[in-house]
């Protein structure tokens, strides 16, 4: 994976362990220490910066598409 979308792969990453926490600590223990507002802003923040990641990987594969089309275009 380039570093195009590695940043926000781990923040979609953090938030999903603290939503997962949560849900967790609520099922067994009766302690869910986020609202049911809170918890809900947490999983869209989440699932927004996983497509935000997934999009610069697509965006990074076609500049390197583009590229690689130039190059071989100037070779020939």
């Amino acid at each position: 994976m380039t570093q195009a979308g590695k940043p926000a792969f781990w923040i979609a990453g953090l938030l999903m362990v603290l939503f997962t926490a949560d849900v967790t600590a609520g099922a067994f223990f009766r302690a869910a220490f986020l609202s049911d507002v809170a918890a809900a802003l947490v999983l869209a923040i989440s699932c927004s910066f996983f497509v935000a990641g997934l999009l610069l990987l697509e965006g990074q594969e076609k500049r390197d598409e583009t590229t690689t089309t130039h190059r071989e275009e100037e070779t020939q």
